[in-house]
């Protein structure tokens, strides 16, 4: 940051002689992230007073000032921040008082107030912030009737993008997210697009089963053995645990202190999503990943099927005739079915699937690895047993499927 006035240069290094980050945001980019840190160098407490700096650092486009002891009278400072955009008040002594100090800043499109004592008559302060798009209210004492009230009141001011978070559990939806899952559930359902079953959300995850396969398909490219952005790799159960030399970023049983759930869970158009491309990470593999860093982030955990349910476009039918049957129709019926049995197996009933191929049983409940209806599936495309025999493999989407079927017991 070159060019700066004598005021603003004393002002940065105040924030620095303390333990503090002024960072920019990207290369051409104005504006600032400053990160608050909650002692300094020599273990004083940050007070209320240290925050005053803060207005003579010009852009601050982001506010970090989570687990700092500043209170009421330090978020006053904060009124002239203008230009920010993302502000993290988390396990602070924000009360509601504080939170009337934030009526000016317009641009802000997140807060984190977890943990704090902000109540329901503290939402009053937000209802002008008609940018705000993600609001984290866990373990305070706002309620969701209040949640929903906010988020009613951004509607009718033509925000219908405002999500409230009162917990992982607790999640108000926006408007413009519900309609985007309408339209894509449609879109599904009318095969316009290749995309047509999800995975499944498991209750309570393991890494090698549920979590790894998402990272090996949108993550390890970029934090895998051959390539380490930001020194993380994800690769391996170890790898994710120990995170990146400023530290974890799989804190178990803590969402928030999880800066991997943070940000997969950042608004789409956030410069710091995760992953960067292609899109966000689907609703279902974010519900996964939230599950398992909440029950613990286990390295590997017994399936058992009656915590397994597949979650995908469609309606009350049984798993079997709503999800599988379309896809074994579709590939595998010309052989398997009432016409012809090749190899004496028919697929185009559950009865007929789970009765295998005369005495040998092709589905063994619980156990895909062990099942040669998923083992086939999976094999090469060269493969002499790979099932079907031509044509294209079955998607990944659809072998995922039909594992997870089988791992909640076949039903």
């Amino acid at each position: 940051m070159t060019g700066l006035r004598a005021d603003e240069q004393s002002a940065i290094a105040q924030v620095e002689s303390y333990g503090g980050q002024v960072l920019g945001i990207a290369k051409d980019v104005e504006g600032v992230r400053v990160l608050i840190p909650p002692k300094t160098f020599e273990g004083r407490v940050l007070s209320d007073a240290d925050l005053a700096v803060l207005k003579e650092i010009p852009h601050i486009v982001e506010l970090d000032l989570k687990n700092a002891g500043i209170g009421d009278e330090g978020a006053s400072h904060l009124s002239a921040l203008s230009d920010l955009e993302r502000l993290h008040l988390e396990k602070t002594k924000i009360t509601d008082t504080g939170l009337g100090h934030l009526k000016g800043l317009s641009k802000l499109v997140y807060l984190n107030i977890y943990g704090t004592e902000v109540s329901d008559a503290g939402l009053e302060s937000l209802k002008g912030l008609t940018n705000l798009k993600n609001l984290y209210v866990w373990q305070t004492k706002v309620t969701e009737d209040a949640a929903k009230a906010l988020q009613a009141a951004m509607e009718s001011k033509g925000n219908d993008a405002l999500e409230i978070n009162l917990g992982w559990e607790k999640e108000l939806l926006s408007k413009a997210r519900l309609a985007a899952l309408k339209a894509q559930r449609e879109a599904l359902e009318s095969g316009e697009t290749e995309e047509t079953v999800e995975v499944a959300v498991v209750d309570d995850p393991d890494f090698k089963t549920h979590i790894l396969p998402i990272f090996q398909e949108s993550c390890v490219s970029c934090h895998g053995e051959d390539k380490q952005k930001g020194k993380l790799r994800l690769d391996t159960y170890e790898w994710t645990m120990k995170g990146t030399p400023d530290g974890p970023v799989v804190a178990a049983g803590d969402l928030i202190g999880s800066a991997l759930f943070q940000l997969i869970t950042l608004p789409a158009d956030d410069d710091d999503i995760m992953p960067p491309k292609d899109g966000p990470l689907s609703e279902n593999k974010i519900a996964l990943i939230r599950n398992w860093i909440s029950k613990g982030a286990k390295a590997e955990a017994e399936v058992k099927p009656a915590e397994t349910k597949v979650a995908a476009a469609g309606g009350d039918g049984g798993v079997f005739a709503e999800y599988i049957l379309p896809v074994l129709k579709d590939r595998c019926v010309d052989c398997h079915g009432e016409e012809k049995q090749k190899g004496k197996l028919r697929l185009d009933s559950l009865a007929a699937t789970l009765k295998g191929a005369g005495d040998e049983a092709i589905v063994v409940k619980g156990q895909p690895d062990k099942s040669s209806l998923y083992t086939r599936i999976v094999l090469p495309a060269d493969h002499d047993d790979r099932m079907p025999p031509k044509g294209d493999l079955l998607s990944k989407a659809q072998t995922d499927l039909i594992k997870l079927w089988i791992l909640s017991g076949a039903e």
